[in-house]
This record gives structure tokens, C-alpha cells and sequence, in this order.
């Protein structure tokens, strides 16, 4: 006698998180801020179901949600210890989508199919496209110098765009019969998009983007030496489209290597580089000030004002963080954020390598490793944990790749215990 099927979930459960694969995956760049927020309508619906203590004990075990929900908490004391009023209490609702993405999880890990590397590649992709398209129209047909604005933050969509470009390639590593060629169009139109969009930061990302997947691009092919002339004929056109952009008008956004090279070797750099170094110098002495709990939040920027050139002091009361995602959860909440910080940005690389060799391995991989790559290297230039946009993008993504990215389990009853129960 065969064991019963799983319980399926509730069809308002499907349809919330179906919309939120759409919505995460496919939309951030296209509806800009609001995707955020449609994010989290969709989770809720998704968790505010009778179905989530089922849901609980049938997904499998990982470290990924105590971890985010630890991390919550060590962030919301640091944020306690340091509020001066009650207004500062409130940039702990910046970090709740860390709880609230451990029972998106469980609700994602009875939806696991043997083709989700697939389709997200496919999600992927026409999510870069759609980004692609709106820097096309807002450049060339608008004039526009950035990309983004008025819907969502210059940065949020470089960084986004980029990121989903090259996640695209998880469709190429899935396995099964389907084509492949065309989700290597994604880190393409990722590259192209942050080119149009103007920012230096994102494109310093790209090599560590690219080196992710051409590690994976090498490990997984059967022909390696004809993967090391399209690595080198790469390299070729990509130095070459360099040195072109700054003839076709485009030169800011390859600048940020220019200046990356000065910075290292000590020669001159540009005003905004020196900002940025003037505003992790000020952060090292802030964070000594209040080294266990942090100056809180807000005052992360007033923290390093009397450790900059006093001619500096009116230029960095303009930001509203330290450019650095280290740097301003060093601040803002001390040691205590810090760890928490250094952890949430490898759980989900951790989380997966705990997860069953199954055929979707690679892709789940190689998901969460340019997720953590992305956001490590972004965050180098720009904080976007404690931000709600790339929070949000984030804990679900992890989640996403944690959980539905996998083969299903085989059907278990009380007899046949399947995966172990999950801790959170």
C-alpha cells in the first residue's frame, strides 16, 4: 500500500505565491517601488492561512530561518538599546521580512517542482528583458541621463537588473532536455541595462558576477577547452565595449574600474570616490564610540560628522547612510548588527549546501551564490539590507531558491517520516 499524498495547499495559498514569483521576479524593474509592497501582500496572504502549521512540519529542515530570525532580533536590541524616542523604535519594521519570509518558506517547500530552475531562469529573464526595455525607452526615447526615476532609486534598478540577468542562468545549469542558448541572453541585457543606467557601482559588480558564472559555466561542461576560448573571446569584447562607451556617451558607467584601479594604487580620484572614503574613515572611529549596540539607525550619518574634514561635515548631512552596507550596520548597530549583517549574507549559500544533492543542485547553487555575491559586492558602494526594496528582494529570493528550487519528496505518511521536520 502506497503512503497518501501530501495535503495540497490551499488555493489561495497557490495563487499568493505564484503572484509572488511574478511579482519578485519578473516586476521589480518594470513597477519600480511598488513591487515591494506587493511582495509583502502576496506573503501575507500566503502565511495568513490555516494551512501554515501543516506546511511547518512537512518542509524540511534548514538554518536558514532561525538565522533570520535570530538576526532580527540581535538588530531590533541593537535598535532598543540605542533609540533615543519612540520614532527610532520604528526602523525595526525595516528588518520584519526576515520573519516573515520563514513561513513563506514552508509554504514555498510544498510547491517544489522538478522543472523550478526552469522556470525560474525563464522568470528571470523576462524580468531583465522588461528592464531592459524600460532603459532602452527612458535613454533613447525620454533623454534621460539615469534610468529609474521616477518609479524606483538609480541604484535599486542597477543592482536588480543585474542581479536577475545573471540569475537567469539557472535555467541553463537546470536539468532536463529544454533549450538552453537563450538564458545566456540574460547576463547580456543585465550588462547592457546597468551601462544605460549610469551607475559605476553596479558594473563593479560584474566581474565577480561573471567569475560566479563561468566557475559553474566550467564545472558542469563537458567542453571545457571551447568554454575557455568563449571565456577569452568574452573578455575581448567586453574590453572592447569598455573602451567604446565613453565615445558613445555612456563613459560614467565604466568609470567606477577607472577609479577602483586610483583608489587601490593611491592616485587621484573623483569627488564622489573620495565621499565614500572619507565616510568609511569616519565610520571606523564612530564605531569604536558605541561598539557593542551602535549610534542607532538614523544617526548613523550624524555618528561620523565630528570624525570628517570639517569642510566635509555639510556635504555628508545630504545622505541618509554610509554608502557601505558594513559600515552603516557597524554604526547604526554595533558589533551585535554586524555579526548579524556578516551572517545574513552567507545563510543562504550555507542553507543550500545543506539541501539534498538532487538534479537541481547546480541551479539552486549557483541561485544562491550570485544572490550573496551580488549583494556583497553592491553593498561595497551602497547599503541595501535595511532598505525595504532589496530586503524584501533578499529574504524571499533565499527563500525561493531554499525551498521551491528542489526536487519534490516522495510522499510520506506517519510511517515513512520523509525529511525532517523543520525548526523554523
Amino acid at each position: 500500500m502506497s503512503p497518501p499524498l501530501q495535503p495540497p495547499l490551499p488555493r489561495q495559498v497557490t495563487i499568493a505565491n505564484w503572484t509572488l514569483l511574478v511579482v519578485i521576479f519578473v516586476l521589480p524593474c518594470v513597477i519600480g517601488r511598488i513591487d515591494t509592497y506587493l511582495v509583502l501582500i502576496a506573503a501575507l496572504v500566503a502565511i495568513l492561512s490555516r494551512s501554515v502549521p501543516t506546511s511547518r512540519r512537512l518542509a524540511p529542515a534548514s538554518p536558514i530561518g532561525p538565522v533570520f530570525v535570530g538576526a532580527f532580533l540581535a538588530i531590533a536590541l541593537a535598535l532598543c538599546v540605542s533609540a533615543e524616542d519612540g520614532y527610532d523604535l520604528l526602523f525595526i519594521f525595516n528588518f520584519s521580512p526576515l520573519l516573515l519570509a520563514v513561513p513563506v518558506r514552508w509554504q514555498f517547500a510544498r510547491m517544489a517542482r522538478p522543472d523550478a530552475a526552469v522556470l525560474i531562469g525563464w522568470l528571470c529573464l523576462a524580468g531583465t528583458i522588461g528592464a531592459t526595455g524600460l532603459a532602452v525607452i527612458q535613454v533613447f526615447g525620454l533623454g534621460y541621463d539615469r534610468v529609474g526615476q521616477p518609479i524606483m532609486n538609480v541604484f535599486h534598478y542597477a543592482f536588480t537588473t543585474m542581479l536577475l540577468g545573471f540569475m537567469t542562468l539557472a535555467g541553463f545549469f537546470a536539468p532536463g532536455p529544454h533549450k538552453r542558448l537563450p538564458f545566456l541572453l540574460g547576463p547580456l541585457l543585465g550588462l547592457i541595462a546597468a551601462v544605460l543606467s549610469g551607475t559605476r557601482g553596479a558594473l563593479i559588480g560584474a566581474p565577480v558576477l561573471l567569475l560566479v558564472a563561468f566557475g559553474f559555466l566550467l564545472a558542469v561542461s563537458r567542453r571545457r577547452g571551447w568554454m575557455l576560448i568563449g571565456a577569452a573571446a568574452l573578455v575581448v569584447l567586453l574590453v572592447a565595449a569598455a573602451a567604446l562607451a565613453p565615445q558613445l556617451g555612456f563613459g560614467r558607467a565604466v568609470e567606477g574600474f577607472e577609479v577602483a584601479l586610483r583608489a587601490f594604487s593611491g592616485g587621484r580620484i573623483d569627488h564622489a570616490a573620495e565621499e565614500r572614503l572619507i565616510m568609511l574613515a569616519g565610520a571606523v572611529e564612530a564605531f569604536f564610540e558605541a561598539p557593542l549596540f551602535g549610534h542607532g539607525w538614523l544617526d548613523m550619518v550624524p555618528a561620523i560628522l565630528p570624525h570628517v574634514p570639517a569642510d566635509q561635515v555639510e556635504t555628508m548631512k545630504a545622505f541618509r547612510h554610509l554608502h557601505n552596507g558594513a559600515a552603516s550596520f557597524a554604526v547604526g548597530t554595533g558589533l551585535v548588527g554586524l555579526i548579524s549583517f556578516a551572517l545574513l549574507s552567507i545563510i543562504p549559500v550555507v542553507a543550500v549546501l545543506m539541501t539534498p544533492r538532487d538534479r537541481q543542485f547546480v541551479s539552486r547553487l549557483y541561485l544562491a551564490v550570485t544572490l550573496c555575491a551580488g549583494y556583497f559586492v553592491f553593498q561595497m558602494t551602497f547599503l541595501m539590507l535595511g532598505f525595504e526594496f532589496h530586503t524584501v528582494q533578499y529574504v524571499m529570493m533565499a527563500m525561493v531558491f531554499v525551498a521551491f528550487v528542489r526536487d519534490p519528496v516522495a510522499p510520506y505518511s506517519s510511517g515513512n517520516a520523509g525529511p525532517a521536520a523543520s525548526t523554523a
